[in-house]
């Protein structure tokens, strides 16, 4: 057998530094070059996969866990998979409707057998909760996290992670053109939601203004996880709404010997996007090399009324890190490189001006993790990440078509370091598992440009966690944790805030605890309470200038109090036969909750209105349903429903949060034979009519999507998808769009093609 070699080729600029600089200035060349490496000949994996009563599952997903070389049963439910070193390796196989299973493979001893595999039916249609026997990759969870694979980012094929996540239940997106793009969970957005790059924080700026985006691009990620209840404790005081964690492969965790990996393009019609992917691993007996690369090229948003102006996007990502492992030891390192070129729409009527952001994210990460001979104690684990992070909003101005001025309007310099230490147990006594940790936070933020935002800043976190899970009587289960951070912030002069010298330390702490369990038959139950604690940012803190690319003047105070908030949440879930139902409901009360507040004043040498950062007492309230009906083993029909509401309780007149999702609705049928799988999708959005002062209604829209896709192939894995998003080019608007002109509409048709080649 002939393994391939994949190399790739970039064309770029390097104006003093490596960035991409100017809107036509990447070009998009991947040139995947295969050729043969001789390889001798060595074990072969060969087996029958079937259900209950011996028929055949053709199109049934057979996965080596430690590699990323499978296969796909073929008409007679048969796999071969060539050309394994020895060793003992783990089968996994999944078919829809069945429950998937792990198979242990022993070679040379096994090498040519035909081994049967016998899959169940499986009648739970729950959310995916994701199980690894890898240390310190399992979580304490209240309620399954959700959780999306490569195969799923590749079939959703998105330029953001606010667009990859965008209508899963409880999570909407707040946009600003296709780059910005942030999840929204449950109506709570920036820094109450936790965005992280293996179990650890970026070290970017997306949370802290819509205009900004995450430092990845959706095609690099390997998996999402989203992540709820007790375990988000881990993450931070601050993740009220959740923790997104972004999976990326870029410190090998699992290999095998020898050469494997994956290459893949996509391109898509509603911004003219084209983009490519490729990952080699190469792994020994104990070591392993991984090397990543992807580029985008987007241009502007095509909507039925036209194109947005500004709105493009243009990405380079690439990565590259090594691991060692021994029988009780683990550790590895990596280094990736992000650069990104977006425009801006603040004033898309203006053809005088236009407003572009560039940034770039250079980050080393580092594990080690050594398992103990201990009673309790599994092992422990030390994470570490630095990140150096530049961020520059230019302006351009225009006269008769001819650019006549270039400004830097704002710059943001920012070194971020991160270091966490934990340990792990498992079963001990009463204690299911559990895990304690620390965690270090450093970071120092330049701000420089004409209209810098604010003063320079330091801010170091310290803090420590204890997330434990209990078992109790017949199969209920309590978790509970507790997280506590000391925080100092300071303030420090720069050219535009001479006087700025100010020190704010404060003490916080978070806590949770959630009891789940069987209620009755075939209902299971589950209910938390949560205490969560968020400093405010240097830009709630000490913002007092215009802030061109978000579209306002933005005003701080440094008297801000921290933001308290208290959340229950309590769901059921109930399944029999082909069915099941799951519906939640949620509160949030939230003290010195802060929003940027219209002061009904307008800036004048930009014409920008004037904002002010202010604390409030709030309530977010909410529901999220869903039911989903196996009609075949092969054929599922779903249904969802989610709301938000939010009200400011301190004016005593039930004054509407701004920016709250509208109610939706989603219905979903998917065929999946196996080799080849068809989904048809709707989407309602009802009129969003409870809004703020000044703030906008958006009326009510439905949304048709198909997609469709392929996979085939033994040594090489193939898989094709293609599928056509607002299929009727319908005009829409999205109410947590950040696009100050809410008469321009969001994205029309989209058709979308990809491929992906794992070998």
């Amino acid at each position: 057998m002939n393994k391939k070699l994949v190399t790739w080729t970039i064309l770029n600029e390097f104006p003093g530094h490596f960035t991409i600089s100017g809107r036509n200035s990447l070009m998009m060349l991947i040139f995947l070059m295969i050729f043969p490496l001789g390889v001798s000949a060595k074990n072969v994996i060969e087996g029958v996969i079937t259900d209950t009563e011996e028929e055949p599952l053709p199109g049934a997903n057979i996965l080596i866990s430690e590699t990323e070389r499978g296969a796909v049963s073929d008409a007679e439910g048969r796999f071969r998979v060539e050309d394994i070193p020895d060793g003992e390796w783990t089968l996994v196989v999944r078919f829809v409707g069945f429950a998937g299973k792990e198979v242990s493979v022993s070679l040379p001893e096994q090498s040519g057998e035909i081994i049967a595999i016998e899959l169940e039916d499986d009648v739970v249609i729950s959310d995916e909760l994701l199980v690894t026997a890898r240390m310190f990759d399992r979580v304490t969870r209240y309620q399954p996290a959700s959780s999306f694979d490569a195969e799923e980012i590749q079939q959703r094929n998105t330029t953001s992670l606010g667009v990859l996540l965008d209508g899963e239940s409880g999570v909407a997106m707040r946009s600003l053109g296709q780059a910005p793009a942030r999840p929204v969970i449950r109506g709570m957005d920036g820094e109450r939601i936790q965005v992280l790059q293996n179990g650890m924080k970026m070290g970017d700026i997306s949370s802290t203004a819509h205009d900004h985006a995450v430092a990845t691009d959706p095609q690099n990620i390997d998996q999402v996880d989203i992540v709820r209840g007790p375990a988000s404790l881990i993450y931070g005081s601050s993740a009220m709404g959740g923790v997104v964690n972004l999976r990326i492969a870029d410190i090998p965790q699992q290999w095998s010997p020898g050469l494997s990996g994956h290459i893949g393009s996509e391109g898509q019609t509603g911004m003219e996007s084209l983009a490519g992917r490729v990952r080699l691993n190469y792994g020994s007996e104990k070591n392993a090399f991984t090397f990543r690369s992807s580029l985008r090229n987007s241009g502007d948003i095509n909507t039925p009324s036209g194109k947005i102006p500004d709105t493009y996007l243009e990405s380079l990502d690439i990565g590259a890190g090594m691991a060692r492992r021994s029988a009780n030891h683990f550790g590895g390192f990596a280094v990736s490189y992000t650069d990104q070129e977006y425009g801006i729409p603040e004033d898309p009527f203006d053809q005088d001006e236009q407003v572009y952001l560039t940034m770039q994210r250079l980050a080393l990460q580092g594990r080690y993790n050594r398992s103990l001979d201990h009673d309790i104690w599994d092992g422990i684990e030390l994470r570490t990440v630095y990140s150096i992070y530049t961020h520059e909003e230019i302006g351009l101005e225009f006269e008769d078509r001819e650019q006549v001025d270039r400004d830097l309007e704002l710059g943001v310099d920012q070194h971020y370091f991160q270091a966490d230490i934990l340990a792990q147990h498992g079963q001990a006594g009463l204690l299911t598992e559990g895990t304690a940790g620390a965690t270090v936070e450093y970071r120092d933020v330049t701000v420089g440009g004409d209209e810098a935002l604010t003063p320079n800043a330091r801010v170091l976190t310290l803090g420590g966690y204890l997330v434990e899970e209990f078992r109790l009587y017949d199969n209920w289960r309590l978790q509970g944790g507790v997280r506590v951070e000391w925080n100092r912030t300071e303030s420090l002069a720069n050219a535009d805030f001479h006087d700025a010298d100010e020190i704010r330390s404060r003490g916080v702490w978070a806590g949770a605890a959630g009891i789940s369990g069987p209620l009755i038959r075939n209902i299971n139950a589950g209910l938390q309470f949560s205490r969560a604690h968020r400093t405010p940012s240097v830009e709630e803190l000490f913002s007092d200038a215009p802030h061109l690319a978000a579209g306002a003047y933005e005003i701080g105070d440094p008297g801000l109090g921290n933001e308290i908030g208290y959340g229950l949440d309590f769901f059921l879930d109930y399944e029999a036969g082909n069915w099941q139902l799951h519906a939640a409901v949620f509160g949030n009360r939230i003290s010195n909750y802060i929003t940027r507040t219209p002061t009904g004043d307008r800036y004048e040498p930009r014409d920008l209105p004037v904002l002010r950062y202010e604390g409030t007492d709030a309530d977010i309230l909410g529901f999220e349903a869903s039911v989903k009906h196996n009609v075949t083993d092969r054929l599922s029909i779903t249904g969802q429903a989610d709301y938000t509401r939010g009200t400011e309780r301190a004016t005593g007149d039930n004054q509407p949060l701004p920016f709250m999702p509208p109610l939706r609705v989603t219905g979903k049928t998917e065929y999946d034979s196996g080799p080849w799988w068809i989904r048809a999708t709707v989407r309602h959005a009802f009129e969003q009519s409870r809004v703020a002062p000044e703030e906008e209604a958006t009326d009510g829209y439905t949304l048709f999507e198909a997609n469709a896709g392929v996979r085939f192939g033994n040594d090489y894995i193939h898989q094709i998808s293609a599928g056509m998003e607002n299929a009727f080019d319908v005009t829409w608007r999205d109410h947590l769009s950040r696009i100050e002109q809410r008469d321009i509409p969001m994205m029309g048709r989209n058709v979308r093609l990809s491929y992906r080649l794992v070998f």
